[in-house]
């Protein structure tokens, strides 16, 4: 069940780092408009890691604060 809720935090993370991708590269694109497309192309590849993070901190910290403990990997696995 944790590992859904992490994936839902994922994509509303990445829909939000996406958009502030979208308006860097419209910025970029108003002065250079040479360099606005790689700027957009750039920012979308790199915002798939960029929005882990943050998820896995925004997912822990509301995991918890429902009272609920934070699963770990199974030690036994490795």
């Amino acid at each position: 069940m944790q590992a859904l809720f992490l994936m839902t935090v994922y994509v509303l993370t990445l829909i939000a780092v996406q958009f502030a991708g979208f308006l860097i590269s419209r910025l970029v694109d108003y002065e250079f408009p040479s360099f606005g497309l790689m700027t957009f192309l750039m920012l979308f590849i790199a915002a798939f890691g960029i929005a882990w993070l943050p998820a896995v901190r925004i997912a822990e910290g509301l995991i918890r604060w429902s009272g609920r403990e934070v699963e770990q990997a199974d030690r036994r696995a490795t």
